[in-house]
C-alpha cells in the first residue's frame, strides 16, 4: 500500500479487496485481480494469481466456487445468519440495517447479494473506516467504537466458516482467500480490542 495512506485507509482498502474476493464470482474477478492496483494489493497480502487467460483455470475456479459456496449440497455459504442460526435472514439483517442508517453505506455490487453475505459485511467495514477518516479528531473514538461494534456483531462469526473453507480447499485459490481473510480478521480483532482497552 502507498506510504501516504493512513492506517484506516489501508485497512479499508484490504476490507474492500477481501469483500470483492468473497462477493464476486471468478469470471467477474480474475481480470481486475490481474490488473493494478488489485494485483499488487493481493500479492502484498500473500495471495497468488491464477492465470486469468486460461479457460481451464477459469473453469476450475468456477467449479470450486460452486462446489464450495453454492451447492447443491455440502457447501459452505458465506452468510452470517446461516452460520449463526442455520437459516437465512434472521435478526442479523435488522442489525445491518441499523448500521446502514448510521453509516449510510451501499453495496457496490450490480447483482443481488444477501445482506449478511461476508462480502457485504467486509465492504460495510471498509466504509465505516473510510467515513472515520473525515471525522474531527474528537469524534475518532466514536468511530473506533462503531467499528468495534460492527466487527463483533458482523465479522467475528466468520472464523468457523473461513476455517472450514481452508480445511476443504487447502492451498487452492479459495483456501488461500480464506486463510488470508482469517489472518487479517484475527489481526483486526486484536487491533480493535487494543483500541477499546485504550479508550
Amino acid at each position: 500500500m502507498p506510504a501516504e495512506l493512513s492506517e484506516n485507509m489501508e485497512r479499508s482498502s484490504v476490507y474492500r479487496l477481501l469483500a470483492r474476493l468473497w462477493a464476486e464470482e471468478p469470471r467477474d474477478l480474475l481480470q481486475p485481480l490481474a490488473s493494478e492496483p488489485l494485483r499488487t494489493a493481493w500479492q502484498q497480502l500473500g495471495g497468488t494469481l491464477p492465470d486469468h487467460t486460461s479457460n481451464e483455470v477459469r473453469a476450475a475456479l468456477d467449479e470450486d466456487y460452486c462446489r464450495l459456496f453454492v451447492g447443491p449440497k455440502g457447501h459452505l455459504p458465506p452468510i452470517q445468519s446461516v452460520w449463526m442460526s442455520g437459516e437465512l435472514d434472521t435478526g442479523v439483517t435488522a442489525s445491518l440495517r441499523e448500521f446502514d442508517s448510521v453509516v449510510g453505506f451501499q453495496t457496490p455490487w450490480s447483482f443481488a447479494i444477501i445482506p449478511d453475505h461476508l462480502g457485504n459485511e467486509l465492504w460495510a467495514m471498509s466504509q465505516i473506516l473510510l467515513k472515520s477518516e473525515s471525522l474531527p479528531s474528537d469524534e475518532k473514538v466514536i468511530a473506533e467504537d462503531l467499528a468495534s461494534q460492527f466487527f463483533v456483531g458482523h465479522l467475528s462469526w466468520a472464523e468457523p466458516f473461513l476455517t472450514a473453507v481452508v480445511n476443504r480447499d487447502g492451498d487452492r485459490f479459495y483456501g488461500t482467500v480464506a486463510s488470508i481473510t482469517l489472518r487479517f480478521l484475527n489481526d483486526e480483532a486484536t487491533r480493535l480490542k487494543l483500541a477499546v482497552a485504550r479508550a
